[in-house]
């Protein structure tokens, strides 16, 4: 199974049917700002959407053993990099929108259209374990049967 083509897209959550989008939080000065789960539905303007919009750059193959391609997230406003946020990523660790240029393994699940977002090692994947609002998606150990995990890139 391919993965999605360059593009920008959102990017909603499987496991709340589509209804929680990866949203870059933002406010502030602080160049590293968090990625969290929002409804979709909040977004009735232009201006409350761009921050749901991100760049999906293909950048490449991943090593033989893993499947899916190597990617980066762009967030289309900020031109900041969705990457876990301290530089060993660990369980439970946030993903934040920050400017240094962070890469990760985007694989595709068994099912058409559904892809895990992965660390380029393939150890842990992004994940959204509430449905409330703002709340963080963070790093989970990969598990291809944990629907939190999975995500589809709705073209924007």
């Amino acid at each position: 199974m391919s993965v999605p083509l360059t593009g920008n897209y959102k990017i909603c959550n499987v496991h709340y049917n589509s209804n929680q989008v990866f949203d870059l939080q933002v406010g502030g000065h602080n160049p590293v700002l968090p990625i969290v789960g929002r409804r979709d539905a909040k977004f009735k303007s232009y201006q409350t959407q761009i921050f749901v919009n991100w760049t999906l750059q293909v950048v490449g193959d991943p090593l033989p053993e893993f499947k899916g391609k190597i990617v980066r997230l762009i967030n289309v406003k900020t031109g900041t990099y969705a990457q876990p946020k301290e530089e060993t990523p660990s369980i439970g660790e946030h993903v934040v929108g920050a400017p240094g240029v962070a890469d990760w393994l985007l694989c595709p699940t068994n099912i058409i259209g559904q892809y895990s977002i992965q660390t380029p090692d393939g150890e842990f994947a992004c994940a959204l374990l509430q449905r409330m609002d703002y709340t963080p998606v963070q790093l989970e150990p990969v598990d291809d049967e944990d629907p939190t995990q999975l995500w589809r890139f709705c073209p924007i």
